[in-house]
Formats: structure tokens, sequence, C-alpha cells
């Protein structure tokens, strides 16, 4: 018996966080981390007029999107960790100078903390909060371009998901709600919101299935640390190294390659945004991504005869160095080397070179022309900062281990 996605997310989760030295920080209460024993908190609603605001949409549900607006009056949600340390922004001054809702949402967290599954609602759905706090590398700001990108790159992706595999499905960001700039003249906009998630795989299946996110495979229980991998349930009596390669390692490559190749996004398919959806008997039926805040290759895009310029440049990319980021590192390093690793601890015929062989062959077989977008040597995050806070890149100077 798999577990709901709710218990998964939130106490599949430990021992996965080693891959680099900030993977494992927070700076959440511990009321707001995911695990832990709270199993839900009270999340404020305030009444925001409506003409104060930026709403983006990406054909979300009537029921939804009458939930959050009301004609003159939005509801605008706010961490309640942030209202505890409210610090020196001009929005929150004037959410605070603002009345609250009638009534509070309770929520969830996710395993990316400032995400909450929503529990009183006939239509699932999540809220991704702006969270100004250090997780991992750095605070999770839900800015006014980082929410208009997600759902412009939902809208895409939806229009034009005929373009992927049949195996391959997406959780839709269908409402953003940001701030209007109160500065324009400062070098970006530092006004935020939040977006809302729907937890339906799109296109829906029609049929009644189970979400398993990919750390969840490998990672240890919260609650009972003995409990064995879930992996090895879901392979039962199956070849090992075909279930890896058939049913995850190989379609994941199949979307992060048709994705850039047909929309230059790049999916970021680590542990965390990828879920297995598995039918009766934990069969693995597609693959679903979720987190939709992805880099945008411009150069593939002018070459695949698709506009690049739009009213933001939040993570728009000139060269390959976040290309190799989101398939070397995330995908390659902070997923499949665990996967295999798993696998490999109770199957000890199970060469990780062949699976490795396998990744590449395919990889080169859908992309033969891929050196004229990705760099020979694999890239990751510096510790060095920009203006505005967010890591650089850097030459690892280290032979791709996923790819030729």
């Amino acid at each position: 018996m798999i577990p709901p996605l709710f218990y998964l997310d939130r106490y599949r989760n430990e021992g996965t966080r080693t891959y680099s030295r900030h993977a494992d920080y927070t700076e959440a209460d511990v009321r707001y981390r995911p695990n832990t024993g709270v199993d839900h908190f009270p999340v404020p609603a305030f009444l925001v007029p409506t003409e104060e605001l930026n709403l983006y949409l990406a054909d979300p549900h009537p029921s939804l999107l009458d939930r959050f607006s009301e004609g003159a009056e939005t509801l605008f949600f706010v961490h309640p960790q942030l209202l505890e340390r409210p610090g020196d922004d001009p929005y929150l001054a004037r959410v605070l100078s603002l009345p609250r809702a009638p009534r509070e949402i309770w929520a969830s967290p996710s395993s990316s903390t400032r995400t909450l599954y929503v529990r009183d609602s006939d239509q699932p759905h999540a809220l991704k909060l702006h969270f100004p706090f250090r997780v991992s590398r750095y605070g999770r700001r839900m800015r006014d371009e980082v929410v208009e990108q997600a759902i412009d790159v939902s809208r895409e992706l939806e229009a034009g998901v005929g373009a992927m595999d049949p195996d391959f499905a997406f959780l839709r960001e269908v409402l953003g709600v940001t701030f209007r700039n109160l500065r324009p003249e400062t070098p970006r906009g530092e006004n935020w919101g939040f977006l809302v998630r729907e937890l339906t795989p799109f296109p829906a299946s029609g049929e009644s299935r189970s979400l398993v996110p990919g750390f969840a495979l490998y990672g240890r229980d919260f609650h009972d640390p003995a409990e064995e991998p879930l992996l090895y349930a879901l392979l039962s009596d199956k070849n090992p190294k075909s279930f890896l390669l058939d049913e995850i390692m190989l379609p994941i490559i199949r979307h992060w390659v048709t994705c850039f190749l047909e929309f230059g996004l790049l999916l970021e398919p680590h542990g965390q945004n990828v879920l297995l959806e598995t039918g009766p008997g934990g069969s693995i039926q597609r693959i679903v991504h979720r987190d939709l805040n992805l880099g945008v290759d411009n150069r593939r895009r002018r070459d695949a005869g698709l506009p690049t310029g739009g009213t933001n440049t939040y993570n728009r990319m000139e060269s390959g160095a976040f290309s190799s980021v989101t398939y070397d590192k995330f995908m390659g390093g902070h997923f499949f080397d665990y996967l295999a690793a798993c696998a490999g601890a109770r199957f000890r015929n199970l060469d990780l070179a062949d699976l490795r062989g396998a990744c590449k062959e395919e990889f080169l077989d859908l992309f033969p022309d891929h050196e004229r977008y990705l760099p020979r040597s694999v890239q990751y995050f510096s510790e060095r900062r920009d203006r505005f806070g967010k890591p650089t890149f850097m030459d690892t100077g280290k032979a791709p281990d996923w790819r030729p």
C-alpha cells in the first residue's frame, strides 16, 4: 500500500538532502517545517483591493478563481512566519493595514516548506507563498516576475503538451497574485505575492492514481527510519535495470530534451520536482513534473522560432550553464545517482556504468547536436552571489556522468 502524497512529501525525505553543504539548511521555524509532528496550521488571508494587484491566469478552475478573487477585493495569503518577522517591507506594511478575511485557511507544508497543501477545498490545490527566509542556498521570494513566468510557462506547456510523450504530465500553475510595483525606479521589482497550483496532473488521466515524490523512493521515513525504501516495493520482482531505465530515467530524459527543443524550457527533474503517477499495484503510468519556475534558454527559443521577449527577464539564459545545472546536477547528481545507489544497495549486480551508458545513448539519439547548447563540462552553483544575492555559476571541470 503506497502512502498518500501528503505523507510521502513530508515524511519520506529523510537522508536525501546530502548533495551539497547547503541542502539541509533552513530558516523556517520548526512548526512550519514539513518533517515535524505539526499536522497543519492556519494561513492568514487579507482582503486587498484588486486594483492594487496583478492577477495572472492560466485557465484556473472556476471554483478556484471564485474563491480567490471577489471582484473589488482579492484574497491575499501571507505565510505566518512572515507576519512574525515583518522587517522593513512596504508590501507587507500595506497588507497589515488591511482587514483580514473572515476566515483563515488551514494548510500543511510540502517538502519545499513554502508550498502549502490547502486542506479545506473540494478542488485540490496548493499555495506557493512568499517566504523570504533562507532554505538551502537562498531566500524563497515570490517576486512578481517569478510569479508571472510560472503562469506563462504553465500556459505554454498546456497549449503545447501534444508535443510531449504520453507519459509526460505536470501540475499546472493556474493563478498568480502579486502587488503592483510601488518602486518602479529600482533595478528590479521587489513586489511579491503567491501562486496557486492545481494538484490534479494535466492532462487529466480520468483514473484514480497515486503520486509518489522521487525522493520518497529512497528517503527514510521520519516516523519509522527502519522502514524499507519504497523503491524496493515498486521494484518487487522486476528487473532493476529495466525498471529504473524504462520506467523512470529514460522517460525523464526524453521529457527534458523534448521540453528544451520544443519550448526552450529547462525542466528541473530532481527528486523533489518529479512525481511518479502510479496505478493499481504500483505500476508507473506517467512522470508528473511540478514547480514551473523554470529557466528559459533564449538561444533555443530563437532557433525554434519562439518569442524571447515578454514582460520580464527572470531566468532567461544566453548560455548553457543552467542547462547543465538542471540536467547534470539536478537530474543526474541529485536524483539518478540516489536512485542508482538505493537500488544497488539491494541488487549488487546492478552496474552503475550500464545505467549511465544507456542514458547517454538515449540522450545522444534524441539530441545529436547537444554540444551547440550544453557545455562539455558540468556546471554548478558557486559560493559567489550576484548583486541580487543569487548564486553565480561555476565550471566544475568534471565530465558529465549522464550524457555524452
